[in-house]
């Protein structure tokens, strides 16, 4: 049933960060019969993290954290590729 009430927010929350600006790829991850993550690249942490605290996503993280069991956890990592931030400042003297 969760998944039910899960799938049309997730959705939601992926059509969005398909229309955010830096968004690059995202790749879906399950490891059933519960854990479901979605992994989103953006060109940097400043469009990961206007992203993560947009609408959609902030509101299914809250809906994924509420306490009343829809999820045991929601969790946002932010890894950035080696020699990245040194790139990023050769590309905007």
């Amino acid at each position: 049933m969760a998944w039910l009430r899960l799938g049309p927010r997730w959705r939601a929350m992926v059509d969005q960060m398909r229309r955010m600006p830096g968004y690059v790829h995202h790749q879906v991850y399950l490891d059933p019969p519960f854990t479901l993550g979605t992994i989103g690249y953006f060109t940097t942490r400043e469009d990961l993290l206007r992203f993560a605290r947009s609408g959609v996503h902030r509101e299914l993280m809250q809906w994924v954290t509420d306490g009343t069991q829809h999820a045991t956890g929601g969790y946002i990592r932010v890894y950035e590729r080696r020699g990245a931030a040194e790139e990023a400042g050769r590309a905007h003297p």
